[in-house]
């Protein structure tokens, strides 16, 4: 005997059911099969979501300690300076800031560095272009999809070809 959808009673007509009523049926199990596939899919990000907040919690716990650790680091070397060359403290603790000051500059040069040689988008505006070009009508798709491993990423032949009109 067949189910009534969700109730997981049995239908008191027996196998003599329509085809709509069995089409119906199967649209009705289908439909609540997606409901609670979302419903599980919800509270499987919930739960993901929450692991994250701590996680990033930690983190960020991590990281104020870790500042104070540096500052307080920067000090104990200052006083070591201080200490094992009779400099003044003034000396000393200009030394260390100095010290920061130069690591900042070396971060921040390689940081440019790596800005200046990124390439954008290259490979993902050739393909849309491409493909509001064939949406359009106005090239014809290509007819292998490895054309972007041409060298530099360039069309080939049959694919900007103007599509007949």
């Amino acid at each position: 005997m067949v189910d009534k959808p969700g109730t997981g009673e049995p239908d008191a007509a027996g196998t003599d059911r329509s085809i709509g009523a069995l089409v119906s049926d199967a649209t009705d199990n289908l439909s609540r099969l997606v409901r609670l596939e979302i419903q599980l899919a919800k509270l499987e990000a919930k739960a993901d979501a929450a692991r994250i907040g701590k996680g990033v919690a930690g983190f960020a716990v991590v990281a104020v300690l870790a500042h104070i650790f540096v500052i307080l680091l920067s000090v104990t070397i200052a006083f070591a300076l201080y200490e094992l060359f009779a400099l003044p403290a003034w000396a000393c603790l200009g030394i260390v800031t100095l010290f920061y000051l130069l690591l900042a500059v070396v971060f921040g040069l390689y940081g440019l560095v790596n800005f200046r040689k990124r390439q954008g988008l290259q490979r993902t505006a050739l393909t849309t272009s491409r493909l509001a070009g064939i949406l359009r009508g106005e090239i014809r798709p290509p007819r292998t999809g490895d054309d972007l491993d041409t060298a530099g990423g360039a069309d080939t032949a049959g694919a900007t070809a103007a599509a007949p009109r």
